[in-house]
């Protein structure tokens, strides 16, 4: 038996009826052809990531979370540390001594 795959839009499609008043989650997974734990799982991963759908893309901090990377793990980020960390290598190598070199 082969495991059903659902888009992202239908799973939203989904979600966003549960949150409705109107329904009941039962006809929600009768409508949706999918099981209750299912369904629930959808909706526990969408109050999850709900935080993140909204952020502030101008800060670079925020846009790299919203692009799935932890903190300080952006290519941005990390471009960034590697140069401060060329420039204290360079300093270094001019003060005479101070490596022992």
């Amino acid at each position: 038996m082969e495991k059903k795959t659902y888009t992202a839009d239908f799973k939203v499609k989904a979600v966003m009826e549960s949150f409705q008043r109107d329904t009941t989650l039962e006809a929600t997974c009768q409508k949706f052809g999918v099981s209750r734990s299912q369904l629930m799982r959808w909706r526990q991963e969408f109050q999850e990531k709900k935080p993140n759908l909204f952020v502030d893309k101008r800060d670079p901090k925020q846009k790299a979370i919203s692009q799935g990377y932890k903190p300080g793990e952006s290519p941005d980020e990390l471009k960034k540390i590697i140069g401060e960390l060329t420039v204290q290598n360079e300093i270094l190598k001019k003060v005479p001594g101070l490596l022992g070199i």
